[in-house]
This record gives C-alpha cells, sequence and structure tokens, in this order.
C-alpha cells in the first residue's frame, strides 16, 4: 500500500485500545449507577487481558521476527511502543478511579472493603478461622532453589513471592543457606472478597490476598518472612495447531489449549510498593523488560470486581431493570411453527426475549413431525438449554447435525465437551472445518407437514447463548420462506461434506462471496447516486477494518455518497477528510448493553435493501471465517432494522463520534434538542409494542370439537 493509502487507515491495535478508553468513560460517568460502573471497571481489565495475551503478544512476535509494517505503515516496533504506553495509561486511570472515586463512593453507600490494616481484633480471629478452614486445604507451597528457574506459573493467576529466613540457630535451608524463596498462589477457585461482620443495612469485606499475606506464618512454619510481593503473569494465548497435519483433532486441540497456560510471557503485574528486588527478580525471571512490568494498586486483577457486584443486593446501585419483552408475533402464540409459517419474525435481543429460540428447539427435539436439527455452534452458555434439547433430539432418533466450532477462543474446552456430549447421544457433529472457524449462526428445522416437507430457518447475528442474549444486542431472523430454507440445506451441505457452494437464492457467504458482494453493493450505491436520489450506505458493526471495504467506502464518500457508520470497537477508517472521506461519519454507542448486532443499509436508488449478518467487517471474517449475510425481506423487520440504525445514529446521550485524527468524543447535544439515548429507545419501542398489539392472535381458525 502506497504512503498516502497507509495515512487513511488508523492503527488497529490503537483503535481497539480507544475502543476500551470509551468503555472506562463509563466506569468514570457520574451518571452510571455506582455498581454499574464497578462492572465496566471490571469488563475493561477483562479486555486488557484478552488484548494482553492475544494482541499485543502478536505485535511482540511480529517485532522479534523483524516483520514488515502493517496496512497503516506504521512500523512494528512503534506499534509495540504505543500500544505499551496507551495500555499503562488506561490502567493508570483505572487505578486513579478506584482509589479517588469508586472505592470511597461504596464506602459512603456502606460497602467498605477493608484492607489487613483496618481488620479489627474480631476481624482477625474469624479471618484466620476462615483462612485455616478453607484457604489452607488449596495452598501448596513451592520453594525455589537458588539459581533455578520459577516453576511453571498459570497466567492470569495471582501469586506471592515470599522471601524467608530460617530463625537464628537454626539449622540452614535445604539449599546450605539462611534464605529463600517460596510462591503461594492465591486459590483462583475461591472469591476474592471474604465477607466480614458488618452493620444491618451495611457491608465488610477484606480480600483474599490480605488473609493469604497475613496468616502465610501458619502455612510458611520455621521460617521468618521478610519480605512479601504480590504478582500476576499474563501469557501468550495462541494456539499454533495445523489440523491437517494432526491425526486426532481434538485431542491435539485440548493438548493446545492446555498448554496455553504456560505460553511466553507477556506483561508482569506487581502489586505496587513490592520490594525492588522482587520486582527485578521477577522481570529476569519471566524474561521481560521494565516496559512490560506494570505496578497496580490497591489490588490486582480488577475483573474480581464483577463478582462482588454479583453478591450486593443493593438495587439502587445498578441500572434499573429492563425485562426482555415476548415478541409482538410470538407473545402468546401457542404453535411457534405455525407463527413462523404465517410471517417472518426478527427477534431483537435483549430488548426481545431469547426464549422463542430456546423453545423452537426444545420443541423440535419432542415433536414427531420433526425429521431433523441443523445447527452451528460458536459460543453457548455454561448449561445450554439448546444443546440439551439437541442431546435429548438425538437420543429419541432424530437426524441431528451440529457443527460446533471447537477453535472459539477461551471456549474451546466447553465446546470440546458439548460436541463430546452430543457425538455421545448418537448426533452427527462436525469438529469444524479445516483452515476456517465457523463463525455463521444458522439454524434449520425440517419438518413433515400435511402439504409436504417444511423447512423452518433462523439465521442471527449472535451466539445461541442464552446468557449473553440478555446482555447483547442481537438480530434473528425466523423465517420458513422456501428460499431461506434451500439457501441452509445447501450451507449445511457445504460445510458438513465436501459440496462447492452454489448460485445462493437469498443468503451471502464467506469467505467465498461476501466480501465481493458487499463491494458490488457499495459499487451499486455510488452508480445509482444522483442529485435527485442521493446515495445512501449505512453500516452498523463491532469492527470495521477490512482495507478493500475501506477503499470501496473511500470511493463511495469520494462519489458524494453519505455514509453513516455506527461501530461500536476497532475502526481503522478516518472519517471527515476533505477529498478522501468527508461524507463518512462514524459514531460508536457504549451502553449498559454491548452493541454485537451487524446492520447494512443500501438506498439502492430509493428502492432500500436491509441485510443483517454475523460478520464483522474484518479481514478475518471475510477470508478466514465462514459467514453468513441475509437480507430482511419482510417489510417489517426492515423497518424494524432501519429504525435501530435511525436511533443509532440519533443518540447524544451514549455515542461517541470519531474524528480524522483518530479521537473520540461524545455526540454534543444541541441546544433545544431532546435527549436521545438509542438503547433507551429501543427498549421502550419493545416494550409499548408488547401494550400496543397485544398478545398475538392465530390467523388460522380451529373448531372446537369437544366440550370443555
Amino acid at each position: 500500500m502506497s504512503r498516502r493509502g497507509a495515512a487513511s487507515l488508523f492503527n488497529r491495535e490503537l483503535s481497539w485500545l480507544a475502543f476500551n478508553r470509551r468503555v472506562l468513560a463509563e466506569a468514570e460517568s457520574a451518571d452510571v449507577p455506582l455498581l454499574e460502573r464497578f462492572r465496566f471497571l471490571a469488563i475493561v481489565s477483562g479486555n486488557l487481558d484478552e488484548f494482553t495475551m492475544v494482541r499485543l503478544a502478536l505485535v511482540k512476535r511480529i517485532v522479534a521476527a523483524r516483520g514488515s509494517p502493517g496496512p497503516d505503515g506504521m512500523p512494528p516496533a512503534e506499534v509495540l511502543d504505543r500500544v505499551r504506553a496507551a495500555a499503562r495509561d488506561l490502567v493508570d486511570r483505572q487505578i486513579r478511579l478506584l482509589e479517588r472515586t469508586l472505592l470511597p463512593a461504596l464506602r459512603a453507600a456502606g460497602v467498605a472493603i477493608v484492607r489487613a490494616g483496618d481488620w479489627s481484633e474480631d476481624d482477625v480471629r474469624l479471618l484466620a478461622g476462615h483462612f485455616d478452614e478453607q484457604v489452607v486445604p488449596l495452598l501448596t507451597p513451592l520453594a525455589v532453589a537458588p539459581a533455578q528457574p520459577l516453576p511453571r506459573l498459570t497466567s492470569g493467576t495471582i501469586y506471592f513471592l515470599f522471601r524467608v529466613r530460617r530463625p537464628p540457630g537454626t539449622a540452614p535451608d535445604r539449599w546450605g543457606g539462611s534464605t529463600e524463596k517460596i510462591l503461594v498462589q492465591v486459590p483462583p477457585g475461591l472469591p476474592r472478597f471474604v465477607s466480614l461482620p458488618a452493620p444491618a443495612g451495611a457491608a465488610r469485606f477484606a480480600v483474599l490476598d490480605d488473609l493469604v499475606a497475613r496468616f502465610a506464618p501458619r502455612i510458611l512454619v520455621g521460617y521468618d518472612i521478610e519480605e512479601a510481593c504480590a504478582f500476576r503473569v499474563t501469557r501468550d494465548a495462541d494456539v499454533a495447531l495445523d489440523e491437517e497435519e494432526v491425526e486426532d483433532f481434538v485431542s491435539a486441540l485440548e493438548r493446545e489449549v492446555r498448554n496455553r497456560r504456560w505460553g511466553h510471557p507477556v506483561r508482569l503485574e506487581i502489586a505496587a510498593g513490592a520490594p525492588p528486588e522482587a520486582r527485578e527478580y521477577l522481570k529476569t525471571q519471566f524474561e521481560l523488560t521494565d516496559a512490560d512490568v506494570l505496578d497496580v494498586s490497591p489490588l490486582l486483577d480488577f475483573k474480581a470486581f464483577a463478582g462482588l457486584v454479583d453478591r450486593l443486593p443493593r438495587p439502587e446501585l445498578m441500572n434499573p431493570p429492563w425485562p426482555p419483552m415476548p415478541h409482538p408475533g410470538l407473545a402468546d402464540a401457542e404453535d411457534l411453527f405455525e407463527a413462523i409459517r404465517e410471517r417472518d419474525i426478527l427477534l431483537h435481543v435483549p430488548y426481545h426475549q431469547f426464549d422463542p429460540v430456546v423453545d423452537l428447539v426444545q420443541r423440535a427435539a419432542t415433536d414427531p413431525a420433526v425429521l431433523g436439527i441443523k445447527m452451528t455452534l460458536y459460543r453457548v452458555s455454561g448449561a445450554s438449554p439448546i444443546v440439551r434439547a439437541l442431546v435429548q433430539a438425538a437420543q429419541a432418533g432424530k437426524q441431528v447435525t451440529v457443527l460446533v466450532e471447537l477453535r472459539a477462543r477461551f471456549d474451546e474446552e466447553a465446546n470440546i465437551g458439548w460436541a463430546r456430549q452430543l457425538d455421545a447421544a448418537g448426533a452427527h457433529v462436525i469438529y469444524g472445518v479445516a483452515g476456517y472457524k465457523t463463525h455463521a449462526k444458522a439454524l434449520l428445522i425440517i419438518r413433515r407437514e400435511s402439504d409436504g416437507i417444511r423447512r423452518y430457518a433462523y439465521l442471527g447475528t449472535g451466539n445461541f447463548n442464552d446468557r449473553t442474549a440478555r446482555l447483547y444486542t442481537d438480530l434473528g431472523y425466523l423465517t420458513a420462506r422456501p428460499e431461506f430454507g434451500s439457501d441452509l440445506s445447501a450451507f449445511f451441505n457445504v460445510i458438513t461434506g465436501f459440496s462447492l457452494p452454489p448460485a445462493w437464492n437469498r443468503i451471502e457467504m464467506a469467505p467465498t462471496g461476501l466480501r465481493k458482494r458487499l463491494l458490488a453493493l457499495i459499487e451499486r450505491e455510488i452508480e445509482k447516486h444522483t442529485p435527485e436520489t442521493p446515495g445512501l450506505i449505512r453500516a452498523k458493526m463491532n469492527a470495521l477494518i477490512d482495507p478493500p471495504l475501506i477503499r470501496a467506502l473511500y470511493d463511495a464518500a469520494r462519489a458524494g455518497v453519505r455514509i453513516d457508520l455506527v461501530v461500536r470497537g476497532m475502526c481503522r477508517l478516518r472519517p471527515g477528510v476533505r477529498g478522501l472521506s468527508e461524507t463518512i461519519r462514524v459514531v460508536s454507542v457504549i451502553d449498559r448493553f454491548l452493541e454485537h448486532s451487524r446492520i447494512f443499509h443500501f438506498r439502492n436508488g430509493g428502492s432500500d435493501e436491509v441485510y443483517a449478518s454475523s460478520a464483522d467487517w474484518m479481514e478475518r471474517n471475510m477470508e478466514d471465517r465462514l459467514e453468513l449475510m441475509f437480507p430482511l425481506v419482510d417489510p417489517a423487520g426492515r423497518r424494524q432494522a432501519l429504525r435501530v440504525l435511525d436511533v443509532a445514529l440519533e443518540d447524544n446521550v451514549k455515542a461517541w463520534v470519531l474524528r480524522p485524527d483518530g479521537t473520540y468524543v461524545r455526540v454534543p447535544r444541541k441546544p433545544g434538542v431532546p435527549r436521545r439515548r438509542s438503547q433507551e429507545i429501543l427498549y421502550r419501542d419493545a416494550r409499548d409494542a408488547v401494550h400496543r398489539e397485544g398478545p398475538a392472535r392465530p390467523r388460522s381458525f380451529r373448531p372446537i370439537r369437544r366440550m370443555p
């Protein structure tokens, strides 16, 4: 790419960190309820952990291999320096926010985190008993021999490094010296916060780390403890596996996932105030530099606050409840299959209930008329009712075909377990497609009815996960249109056998044709753009980093097409640049639900077309994954999706706008313009639709053949 072309793209890693600054801004906002601010703080920590394990680790590997610049033209060494600085700034902001604002506000609300120096005598007695009964059985002190490397320490887990000494007059240690180092892991399976007695209406908690430090003499008998240092190492989580070269792919993947816990160290976090000698020792042992070491206070791993929030029954400190609403078309449907036959249904979770999807699979499992179920699974919940229904269907002798994507990052072990359970039940299980991840969200139910075989299809933008369906915004399209059923039958033939992709009726698939189709839609918008009917492209997605699609959007902008983009996370596109992208606007909405749906709207000369997809506009989605894009052909569903775009682009409460220099600022609310918070508006829409339309009534009429 030319220098000019590179300058038109933002750096992917820095854009990702900018997204997390917007998430952290929610934790910093006094308009957000206090406990929700702690949730956002924990989310940022979890995101930074994943970024370190995946993206930062990759950048370090590229630098070590003297790799070339990416599409943005930035040298890898510069990327590494800037990423480290940006990540460190995020952590520093988290620490300041926690120490100066959140913990004092929590204390004022009657919830105190009591550190060891503030324990009362009664606290000490209670915690000592808790330590002996609940913690000691899980502790395994590990002595570190002089001049020997550290034992393998698990990524992301908190450890204490103790420097201990034999008391005067006692025998030397096992290596003939008077001091040695001992490692103790803080048990990851225990809650980080331990309840303490508190007055009515209040709550007090000790930190598990403090118990390990304070009561360590109870397990390090015969030593005087001179120093204690809490630390946490984060390792490279890359899973390098060539599925073409291994005979047993599942077993090989299990081994790689287990080994990930001991990948190459990438980042070292040390509790602030650690002894300099311990800091230098750990840095050397993990072969890291000062740039890789973060001093963190008041405690390590802020993700623990999410668990604390869940234990506090303080609704006045949390978001008001927004219970999911029934879809008006299904609110009182006695027969889901009949309801879907009569009209297409577009679910928008979590505003709508996800229950119809779960119910559909459960009913299919027990319905004698259902002959087969075909489905893709990427990430499902820990006790998935959908998987249980598929197991039940297979055990009942139905033809059940499930592609379980084993390489869904950080869900590999869970998915291997689900795959084996389905296989044992008699389902036909596909463990993925060689060379590609299957990210498409598709369900096909084949049913024998009075007029022949009918296929019921579900296509979604999000996972078949009943838990995240309450937290992520996604679209799910239910239809009995024959052309969608035919397309999904062909899709499953492609991924379960050796069939070549056909000419689709409605859908489009990556990696075979999705990018080409999107480029054609953008080009068509350029061709149909006139002063009388100006072109318009609107798209909502999680990430926009694919250079060919960005270049096509620049071409459309230079032709005068207006382009409005809602991009939650990474965005390489540089908007608002004269002669390049001055008709492009990019906003990002960060609110209580994670924006996850992908919606694409093309004006098409007045004959609007609207699509939804499992794919973001990223190279990996276009080239390395099996994805699906599908049109919303039902007028009601199309209006519903356009409404999502409308309100997101009008948000002046939770939206940020991307400026040409790569910075984001909150969308300003102009004088006299009413407050518009998109997620609140969409929830109100869903609630009002139920009240306005009432429960759905069947459109066919059944005679009553028996007396009550």
